[in-house]
């Protein structure tokens, strides 16, 4: 599937690039003058995953993170697609609404090596078990231009992303009696947060782009309490007057406590990564 992803990018760019006769009417890269942006990529992600459930310590600020990658052999490496777009309207295209949606889910299993307290049940060493974690991430945000011209985009703005994050464990466990039995322990959140944004166009030459872009929060917001970076720095070639491809950096990080009737724990999660994108302007 992800090897069909990947080749069905590829050829639906190239059939673009062989195909596409219409003159290049445009002065400078449009980014700077279309109104709407479209953009599919494939994001090949590096994970890492540290959570907790139902057991960590508030008090003492304790840590008993469960490293779901290296303790629990959930994917660390995965691909998914990469979905954005951004509509630019008002006066001059100032203004701007755009997206993001991203999801990943990351499985795997292991023999534990040590004892793992999962909401507070314990799976001894020498357990062989199954876990996972999901994310899926949506991401809208609104800005304005402060310095716009030909060749040069600044602007800020502010936002939202919506979490839905989910994890598991299961597999045999010590109980009461001395016996041993299987238990499935799942746990999951769903939560907006609002957060502050700027991004950096530049065109070095017609057909080039060169762009970075950064959303930050770190605030008590609902159940969660803690700190979102969302970045993302690329580079744009403009192969035909509507189409072009893009190579750009993917880094997300979530550094939070959640406690919520659902989930009373901790979740430290980084997906981070090369994207190859297929773009789309008018």
């Amino acid at each position: 599937m992800k090897k069909k992803l990947a080749l069905g990018l590829c050829a639906v760019a190239f059939s673009i690039a062989s195909g596409t006769t219409a003159a290049e009417d445009y002065e400078y890269h449009p980014a700077f003058s279309d109104s709407f942006d479209v953009v599919l990529g494939y994001f090949r992600s590096d994970n890492t995953f540290k959570i907790t459930a139902d057991n960590i310590n508030f008090a003492t600020g304790g840590n008993d993170d469960i490293d779901f990658g290296n303790s629990l052999g959930v994917d660390q490496t995965n691909s998914l697609l990469n979905a954005q777009l951004r509509w630019r309207f008002g006066s001059k295209r100032m203004w701007s609404i755009s997206g993001q949606y991203f999801k990943n889910n990351a499985n795997g299993d292991a023999t534990l090596k040590e004892d793992v307290e999962w909401q507070d049940v314990i799976f001894r060493e020498g357990t062989f078990v199954g876990a996972g974690v999901s994310l899926a991430v949506t991401r809208l945000f609104l800005g304005r231009s402060f310095i716009k011209n030909n060749r040069h985009d600044f602007g800020a703005g502010i936002g939202v992303h919506n979490l839905d994050l989910s994890a598991y464990i299961e597999g045999e466990i010590l109980i009461n009696d001395g016996g041993t039995g299987f238990h499935r322990g799942d746990t999951a959140e769903s939560q907006i947060l609002p957060n502050v944004g700027a991004w950096y166009l530049y065109s070095p030459a017609r057909k080039w782009l060169l762009r970075a872009r950064v959303d930050w929060i770190s605030a008590e917001i609902g159940d969660y309490d803690g700190t979102l970076w969302n970045t993302n720095v690329g580079v744009n070639y403009q192969f035909a007057r509507h189409f072009g491809v893009d190579l750009s950096y993917q880094y997300f990080k979530l550094d939070v406590a959640v406690d919520s009737t659902d989930w009373v724990g901790g979740v430290e999660a980084t997906y981070s990564g090369p994207v190859i994108s297929l773009t789309a302007n008018w």
